[in-house]
């Protein structure tokens, strides 16, 4: 990731991912869903744009495997980690490379982590509360916008 100083195209990009990623932000929070007919169009235009770029196949292939992972714990772990969400982290794979999308997850997890922690902590909580993920993408996405 760059910082924002870019040119309009890079910019461009990058506030459609803050865009789609503050959409589903909304969404994860208030109905505790994230639209998966939003995150088609997002991964299907994001797929035209990688095309475009001249992108490599193989890379946006692994950046989505990063989201199929997540499918695959949301199966292992019978609902604990939302489908949705892998859904969501394989549409950013279609643009964000590996580097970005693991920066992102990472730093999101982590935000997750320490969010979870005081709830437990500070406000007792149970450890089975569920808390929606896409807030902190869009924290760890921003994050790398600032800091690169």
């Amino acid at each position: 990731m760059q910082p924002l100083r870019m040119k309009g195209g890079k910019l461009i990009v990058k506030v459609w991912i803050l865009v789609f990623l503050g959409i589903n932000t909304w969404m994860d929070v208030r109905k505790k869903e994230i639209s998966l007919v939003l995150a088609g169009i997002f991964a299907a235009t994001g797929v035209v744009y990688s095309m475009q770029k001249g992108a490599g196949g193989w890379q946006m292939l692994l950046s989505m495997g990063i989201g199929v992972m997540f499918l695959a714990l949301s199966m292992l772990t019978r609902g604990a980690v939302g489908m949705g969400d892998g859904w969501l982290i394989a549409s950013l794979g279609t643009v964000l490379s590996v580097k970005e999308l693991l920066y992102t997850v990472c730093a999101g997890m982590l935000l997750a982590a320490g969010y979870a922690l005081v709830l437990l902590v500070i406000f007792r909580r149970k450890r089975d509360t569920e808390i929606p993920f896409v807030p902190f993408l869009l924290a760890g996405y921003t994050g790398g916008l600032l800091l690169w």
